[in-house]
């Protein structure tokens, strides 16, 4: 019998069925797909790039660098304010302005920063 079949005799049938769950996880799953989309965006709207080689963020730069902590820090410390960033962009230097921002995800900036692998 089909899904038609068994509506159009009375019988109920399972397919399409959706329950209340399934709708409030479609919805809470949507709501932070839209907050990455909207924090890559505004990352993207900055002018970082997939690939950028970042050689200065806020005050940290390729003499100062230990790790990541130090970036995070610089970031934590400048929610809300303009970061100058300097990358390297196939062989171009380019200088940006990143401005930390909460966001539903986590951090505050709607990107990973990775270090580069050499």
């Amino acid at each position: 019998m089909s899904a038609r079949q068994g509506r159009q005799s009375g019988g109920s049938s399972l397919v399409g069925a959706v329950s209340v769950s399934d709708v409030q996880e479609l919805m809470r799953r949507k709501d932070e797909i839209e907050a990455q989309i909207q924090a890559n965006y505004e990352v993207l709207d900055s002018g970082l790039q997939v690939d950028d080689e970042i050689t200065e963020f806020g005050s940290v730069n390729v003499q100062n660098f230990h790790s990541l902590s130090n970036i995070s820090t610089v970031v934590q410390h400048s929610e809300g304010k303009g970061l100058n960033v300097v990358v390297m962009r196939r062989g171009e230097k380019h200088q940006l302005r990143l401005v930390p921002t909460r966001w539903s995800g986590k951090g505050l900036l709607g990107c990973n920063i990775i270090p580069l692998q050499r």
